[in-house]
């Protein structure tokens, strides 16, 4: 838990680095349909431009298939 904000009547915490690793494989795991849910739409916003990007492997699991 962070510092408690009483303007916002709740604990706030400091911003931390973007994991730019972490993000790059959660949009490769929903443009390959590895998602419950489709994206809504293409990369966008300042964080797309970012080269340091690593691209994750292809195909590291078989997508994802509901049991109902």
């Amino acid at each position: 838990m962070g510092a408690y904000d009483t303007s916002l009547q709740m604990f706030v915490q400091t911003p931390r680095p973007v994991d730019m690793s972490r993000l790059s494989f959660l949009r490769w795991l929903a443009e390959n349909g590895r998602l419950e849910h489709q994206i809504a739409g293409p990369s966008t916003g300042s964080l797309v431009a970012i080269p340091d990007a690593t691209v994750p492997p292809s195909d590291p699991a078989p997508a994802y298939t509901s049991k109902a």
